[in-house]
């Protein structure tokens, strides 16, 4: 289930470069104390991870950066689509923002223009998606010494699309406590070094791609991948997608 979000700044709406911090925060004080709990403290847990079941795409709209203060200005409107498997998480979030008038962003006030609730099935099992956020996959190694070390694939490794296939499997056995029909596999079609995107998410950073890509294989895990982000950090704001072309279906 997904919110696409229309938003507006009576001045021009400036943010910190790294902003997934801010929107994350956003959606967290957008929803109950009791399922905001439910999802940063227990999850949906699975072979020793929580998932959270929700991401979120980059602030679409025109912008322009400014590297000397480290910030984006973006011009009204501007859009922001959040994405769950639960139904809860979206249903609160959209009651929330339409009975403010205001919500606050970082350091800045900016109000809902239109909020669109719509989910996505398909037919087909091989799509053509473009990436709203970066998308990660990652292995946590051991040094020689000892200490532990981050490790980032990108798309041209084999290891991206087995570990994105895996990561999809837990998050459907983690919400539904069964075994999927299959995999699902990750072709980059448009990706190239521009896309990839080097984020700080509160002093951590994380490396991850945007692009154009087949995405293929059981229907139910594109399902789930599309409402919870494909890959790692979800919840952080990676992995959301949109799908290209015709001949899928998608209501409201």
């Amino acid at each position: 289930m997904r919110l696409v979000l229309e938003l507006n700044c009576e001045n021009e709406f400036s943010i910190p470069v790294h902003y997934n911090y801010h929107i994350q925060s956003l959606l967290y004080n957008s929803i109950s104390p009791k399922l905001a709990d439910i999802l940063h403290n227990k999850g949906f847990p699975i072979q020793g991870r929580k998932f959270k079941l929700f991401t979120f795409s980059r602030i679409l709209g025109r912008y322009q950066t400014n590297n000397k203060k480290g910030e984006i200005s973006f011009s009204s409107p501007f859009r922001l689509i959040v994405s769950s498997v639960l139904r809860e998480f979206i249903e609160e979030i959209a009651e929330e923002l339409l009975l403010k008038e205001t919500v606050r962003i970082a350091s800045q006030r900016v109000s809902l223009n239109s909020v669109e609730v719509s989910d996505f099935t398909s037919d087909r099992e091989k799509l053509k998606i473009n990436m709203l956020s970066p998308t990660t996959i990652y292995s946590t190694l051991s040094r020689a010494d000892g200490r532990k070390k981050t490790y980032y694939y990108n798309p041209f490794e084999r290891e991206f699309g087995e570990l994105i296939s895996e990561n999809a499997k837990k998050k459907f056995r983690a919400f539904y406590g069964n075994e999927p029909g299959g995999g699902i596999k990750l072709t980059p079609l448009k990706v190239n070094n521009n896309n990839e995107k080097i984020i700080t998410y509160k002093n951590t950073v994380i490396k991850g791609w945007m692009g154009t890509y087949e995405l293929s294989g059981d229907r139910e895990l594109i399902k789930i991948v599309y409402d919870t982000g494909l890959g790692g950090k979800n919840p952080q704001g990676f992995g959301c997608f949109e799908v290209l072309g015709r001949n899928n279906k998608e209501k409201d």
